[in-house]
């Protein structure tokens, strides 16, 4: 009796290490790349953007992204945040695209704006973390596009 429920015992904690473990390969293979960024709409006080990603999900089981937070820089200084508001799920060996609306205030550019109307090439980043889950497990990845520039 004492056999079976340690052999019990010793695959139930078998099974919670290798899925610990599988996670934690499957979050490695995925990317997240910045596609383009398209301003959607322009006023006197600043610009909507819609910042388009690629998730690419290269394993053999669909991987869901349930939440996706971002930060917005322009030379270095941080102009938007927020977060995605939909839930995607993603295919084996497949990719999805996801959206970002970016509201930026020209106030927030600290002078940086006529740098960029004088002809000038600003600096951008999109950085922040991603949560992936899958049917036994789910972790928080971080994913930075590093800078990039403006024309």
């Amino acid at each position: 009796m004492k056999t079976k429920k340690l052999l019990t015992a010793f695959i139930i904690l078998a099974a919670l290490l290798l899925s610990a473990c599988g996670m934690n390969s499957a979050v490695r293979k995925m990317s997240i790349e910045l596609e383009t960024v398209r301003v959607t709409d322009m006023t006197f006080g600043g610009f909507d953007a819609k910042v388009y990603l690629r998730v690419t999900n290269p394993n053999w089981f669909t991987v869901g992204v349930s939440k996706l937070n971002y930060h917005a820089y322009i030379s270095g200084k941080e102009v938007a945040s927020g977060q995605a508001g939909q839930e995607i799920s993603i295919p084996s060996g497949s990719a999805a695209e996801v959206v970002l609306p970016v509201k930026v205030i020209y106030g927030n550019l600290g002078g940086k704006i006529s740098q960029a109307f004088s002809g000038g090439k600003l600096k951008y980043r999109l950085a922040g973390s991603a949560v992936f889950h899958t049917w036994f497990a789910s972790r928080t990845v971080p994913f930075d596009t590093k800078d990039r520039k403006l024309k």
